[in-house]
């Protein structure tokens, strides 16, 4: 379980918040045909739940291990000690004495549900095993994930960031836009992938931006800037800043972003252009411009010009 970041970005930004106010986001685990596409984001905060499908009371219940793994932990197991036949208050009770971090109630219909401690993402359950989970009707494998709330559309912004609390790097994501008073709803994103979270803490990050465009003045759409890491002796929280390069593509509104890390020195390079320019990433904020001049001394773009030997002159 990973934290998978997922971003979105806005185009037509005006258009969009005269018709609705909240982005919606569904995941995907096994991707293609993505028919177990599944809402991660809602109107409230939830919990997850599990449901059992058989009522009690249960005759076999008695010395029975059941197997549930919350919030991503470790396995936690019981063993059903109360005598045959066993009532599902009576399984409840045991196993909220011995689980942490979910509890188990009667449904209404005399069935056994159990609901997690923890709101959102964050929060899961999955059934690992033992003959007391299908006794009560649970299935191996069986789980469930909280949801998160629905992405404000902000006036003004047009690039946001959602991040799944339990995703994976293989699971697929979409969204969609909602409009919470009306129910309308837009059409969905394609499927994309995420990114996992970084192992740098967050104080020491910070998000590059660029906007470009093309020269009869509309956005350049798809245009791609590598950022290249020049390899001063960089070590942050213990991590030796090794990597490479990355590449970005800007938009539909010809803008693109990264997250760096702060004081790190990068060559940003818009391919096909002789533009090259090495900058110090900033030691501080939130957001910063690649293309500011004020980055970098001298010329501030430090356009490339081929050093080509002059011919020998003759007579």
């Amino acid at each position: 379980m990973a934290v998978i970041k997922i971003k979105v970005y806005v185009s037509e930004l005006d258009n969009v918040l005269s018709l609705f106010n909240k982005i919606q986001v569904q995941r995907s685990e096994i991707g293609t045909p993505f028919t177990d596409a599944k809402f991660i984001t809602a109107g409230l905060l939830t919990p997850p739940i599990l449901l059992g499908t058989v009522g009690g009371p249960y005759n076999l219940l008695q010395g029975k291990l059941f197997q549930i793994k919350v919030n991503g932990g470790s396995t936690q197991s019981i063993t059903f000690t109360s005598v045959n036949p066993i009532t599902v208050s009576e399984a409840a009770k045991e196993f909220n004495l011995t689980i942490v971090g979910a509890i188990m109630s009667d449904n209404g219909e005399g069935k056994p549900k159990i609901t997690g401690s923890l709101l959102g993402t964050a929060g899961t359950l999955e059934i690992m095993g033992g003959a007391a989970a299908s006794i009560l009707g649970f299935i191996l494998g069986q789980k469930d994930t909280g949801k998160d709330l629905n992405i404000d559309l902000l006036t003004g912004v047009d690039s946001y960031t959602y991040d799944d609390q339990s995703g994976e790097a293989s699971y697929w994501y979409r969204t969609r836009y909602y409009d919470s008073i009306s129910g309308a709803f837009s059409s969905w994103s394609d499927w994309i992938q995420g990114t996992a979270g970084s192992a740098i803490p967050v104080d020491n990050l910070i998000i590059g931006k660029l906007k470009l465009a093309d020269i009869d003045g509309m956005a350049l759409v798809g245009a791609k800037v590598a950022i290249v890491n020049v390899f001063n002796p960089l070590i942050v929280e213990g991590f030796f800043i090794s990597g490479r390069q990355k590449e970005i593509e800007t938009n539909a509104m010809g803008e693109a972003e990264i997250t760096l890390i702060k004081g790190s020195t990068i060559d940003v390079i818009l391919s096909g252009t002789s533009i090259i320019r090495r900058i110090v990433v900033p030691s501080s904020g939130t957001l910063f411009d690649l293309m500011d001049p004020n980055l970098v001394q001298d010329d501030p773009f430090q356009i490339q010009v081929p050093d080509l030997p002059a011919a020998p002159r003759s007579t």
